[in-house]
């Protein structure tokens, strides 16, 4: 048997995971190009002609949305969403403990108090039942997460919205190209809010998005993002308190170019991903999230997968993850914690509220594994990870050994 690469051995992929990302041509080139050559290189204004106005009629009809406005990054996106929806200091937004920051630190911009509710073991997503028991007379809105591109249970969590009247803003940074029953997120609830920043699977390498079927909250945002002007009115014209939160026209093109390329690069990272599932039913303790049919397409961030470390022999999920790095596989545990554990609230005095969250606590710190997104793009990453996970079951004693060394598990 071949040594772990962990303990001096031969990794399976001395050069590592192939990640070939943002993918450019010459359409890209073109935006760039015409975009120099146009010198108006800001939308202040609506424009029909506006590369960031074109992009967000795109976007829109994408998403069978009514309305898009474009943003300056995905933490905006939230802010303006939450702040278009009267969220006030001391206004308290429901989020998932198990998410990027962001979620919850848009709602803390606003002054308003991150209320954090626990997800379903089998997929990660905010529980409906932990929202409806974080709900008070303070609350103001839920903010759903579909974390790793994968869709929370939006049936469920439209069902304690209406019963308590509440709006509900999906963070969709990690969904692009992910359905619901059909459907694209992000326009399934009140608003949907987007990041594309370098990491995501569109990309301008900054940039967001809100979407909405609302047309008087549509009108809201936009005022809220362009200095408290409403679309219709002039320069110096402004009617309310906004900020600017304004996407350029870069940014714009470059979105018009790389949406060209979302929807077979969707159609890959879900076959990758789906073959990679398949594989490892074979070695075990490598479970992928809940099958679920109203799930009709996949977008990606992460590739969860769910680590059993009783099948490994009771190695802790960190030790296979730095196992698996020295075998040269992309590989990770989400974010590490749950939201409220980082310092920024654990630490720093913000104002905040968390449940009692036994599976965001479990997941973080135990059972969670992640492959990114644009390793998907790749068959032949997706048999690294096979090939490396194979490796370590075949030298299960030798990865005890490396865990003692560890001291871990």
């Amino acid at each position: 048997m071949a040594e772990l690469a962990a303990l001096g051995g031969n990794p399976v992929a001395p050069d590592g995971m192939r990640i070939n990302w943002p993918v450019i041509g010459e359409e890209e080139k073109a935006a760039v190009l015409r975009t120099l050559e146009k010198k108006e290189w800001c939308r202040l204004l609506p424009d029909d002609m506006s590369e960031v106005t074109q992009f967000e009629r795109e976007w829109a009809q994408y998403h069978d949305a009514g309305r898009c406005i474009a943003v300056a990054n995905g933490t905006v996106a939230l802010m303006c969403a939450y702040w278009a929806l009267g969220v006030k200091p001391g206004d308290e937004v429901i989020v998932p403990a198990v998410t990027f920051i962001a979620t919850a630190d848009a709602a803390a911009l606003c002054c308003a108090v991150p209320v954090f509710a626990d997800v379903e073991p089998d997929t990660y997503q905010i529980s409906a039942r932990a929202v409806e028991s974080a709900i008070t007379a303070r609350t103001k809105a839920i903010a759903v997460v579909h974390y790793g591109g994968y869709p929370c249970d939006l049936d469920s969590i439209k069902a304690v919205a209406e019963k308590h009247d509440l709006p509900v803003v999906e963070d969709c940074a990690h969904a692009q190209g992910t359905e619901w029953r059909g459907r694209k997120v992000g326009a399934q609830m009140t608003a949907g809010c987007f990041s594309f920043q370098q990491s995501k699977s569109l990309t301008a390498g900054e940039g967001g998005a809100v979407i909405t079927d609302d047309p008087d909250l549509a009108e809201r945002v936009w005022a809220v993002h362009n200095c408290g002007r409403p679309s219709g009115v002039g320069r110096y014209d402004h009617h309310t308190v906004g900020g600017n939160f304004r996407l350029g026209e870069w940014q714009g093109a470059i979105l018009r170019a790389q949406l060209k390329r979302l929807p077979e690069q969707t159609r890959s990272r879900m076959e990758n991903g789906r073959w990679l599932s398949d594989h490892l039913k074979q070695i075990g303790g490598l479970t992928p999230l809940k099958e679920d049919s109203r799930v009709t397409q996949r977008g990606y961030y992460f590739h969860i997968l769910r680590y059993d470390s009783e099948a490994w022999g009771g190695v802790h999920r960190n030790v296979f993850v730095e196992a698996m790095r020295a075998e040269g596989v992309r590989i990770g545990a989400g974010y590490g914690e749950p939201v409220y554990k980082a310092a920024t609230y654990a630490e720093s005095g913000v104002v905040h509220r968390a449940m009692p969250c036994p599976n965001a606590e479990r997941i973080c710190a135990d059972e969670q594994l992640t492959v990114p997104t644009h390793a998907l793009l790749e068959r032949a990453n997706m048999q690294i990870f096979l090939d490396a996970s194979v490796k370590l079951r075949a030298n299960l004693d030798d990865l005890h050994r490396f865990a003692e060394m560890k001291n871990v598990g």
